[in-house]
């Protein structure tokens, strides 16, 4: 892969493991709940879009069955399929229409199946993506910024239920990498706490609930891929309300911000930096407490309300399909943002190698190790970490 080779203008701002960044979030949540899935699948969605080459008129389907391994949902099998629609005359050089299904299981008991579809109109002026999702997940809490209540110990609990996305979205007038929309989330679930676990002969707790948040974004995205980039920036900045008028039973508020950054440092290699932060205020429901954007361990493991994460990775292709990469991060969680300067530091490193799907696009299989300050973990993933 040559590092001058022609932009891709068909790279989509958005932001969140499977990485064939289409539906496959769904079944890669490596999230603490159904709520964490809009964050990948936005990531999925966004690079969905590079999946047909910028002269494809023809529609086509894309049939993917790939092993899981990841700490937060376990080891299994997920199958997904894309259709890949056909662009319209006058349309040639706008992201092309992705619609896609997608199944999961895994050994943890957690089971998922979802759909999307993601298009644009008017020659990318607008923009508008949703998703639906039900299942079961079978998760650990870890007891945030109470964790010692647990003693060092995790609490299981499952959550079987759905989630939804809209997001509509329009080109900021007279820019080209600026977008700005609304966004609205849906969420119904019900949790189930294994209490017996921990106090033998105490009956599991359980209950019913829904989140509903609505909020504007305003994205950047620049990359000249949006499967391996090898130049240019993304950002994007979100707040999402949670509100009974919404049609939640929480009230509370997250800000989430990310900025990517991209540089070429040799004819096949590549330096990407990330900086994520996410805040949320009082109220905000367990499951959908920040987390560190970072791997080595389940996702679930450090939340609070609010987060801090940095990492970088070095992407070296050194064949025409194959790769590897190595990467280094770091993050802090704490109850407030004055906090996060003297939070707990975690860390993680690690490597992994990267395989080539197919000789025309340049989507990568990738198997990673990681080892944080508490835990390590196996990934199995489609396209890049970020």
């Amino acid at each position: 892969m040559s590092v001058d080779r022609k932009r891709d203008t068909r790279a989509k701002p958005g932001s969140r493991p499977l990485r064939c960044r289409a539906l496959l979030a769904i079944w890669s949540i490596s999230g603490a709940a159904f709520a964490a899935v809009d964050v990948a699948v936005e990531e999925r969605m966004d690079e969905s879009r590079a999946a047909p080459t910028p002269v494809a008129k023809a529609s086509s389907w894309v049939i993917v069955p790939i092993p899981v391994s990841n700490p937060t949902v376990g080891t299994g099998l997920q199958v997904t399929v894309l259709y890949l629609h056909a662009k319209k005359a006058g349309e040639e050089e706008s992201p092309g229409a992705t619609s896609g299904l997608g199944v999961m299981a895994t050994e943890s008991g957690s089971r998922l199946v979802g759909a999307f579809h993601d298009a644009s109109f008017a020659k990318d002026r607008f923009r508008l993506s949703a998703y639906f999702g039900l299942g079961q997940l079978n998760l650990k809490y870890y007891g945030g910024d109470q964790a010692f209540l647990l003693g060092g110990h995790s609490l299981r609990y499952r959550l079987n239920g759905a989630v939804g996305q809209v997001r509509g979205e329009v080109r900021v007038p007279g820019s080209v990498h600026w977008f700005a929309g609304l966004t609205y989330l849906l969420m119904e679930s019900s949790v189930t706490f294994k209490t017996s676990d921990l106090l033998p002969g105490v009956p599991d707790l359980s209950g019913d609930f829904r989140s509903a948040g609505m909020g504007p974004h305003v994205s950047y995205d620049s990359r000249d891929s949006n499967f391996f980039p090898v130049q240019g920036q993304q950002f994007r900045a979100r707040w999402l309300n949670y509100a009974p008028r919404w049609g939640s039973d929480f009230s509370y508020d997250k800000v989430d911000v990310f900025y990517n950054h991209y540089t070429p440092v040799a004819p096949r290699a590549v330096v990407a930096l990330r900086t994520r932060l996410q805040s949320a205020s009082d109220g905000t429901p367990f499951f959908d407490l920040p987390y560190l954007d970072m791997r080595g361990f389940a996702r679930d493991r450090y939340q609070s309300r609010n987060t801090l994460s940095v990492s970088a990775d070095w992407r070296y292709m050194f064949a025409p399909r194959w790769g590897v990469a190595a990467f280094a991060e770091a993050g802090r969680f704490a109850p407030t943002l004055e906090a996060l300067s003297d939070g707990r530091t975690i860390t993680s490193y690690g490597g992994g190698v990267r395989w080539k799907a197919t000789a025309e696009r340049e989507l990568n299989l990738g198997l990673d190790f990681a080892i944080s300050t508490d835990d390590k973990a196996v990934f199995i993933q489609i396209g890049e970490r970020f």
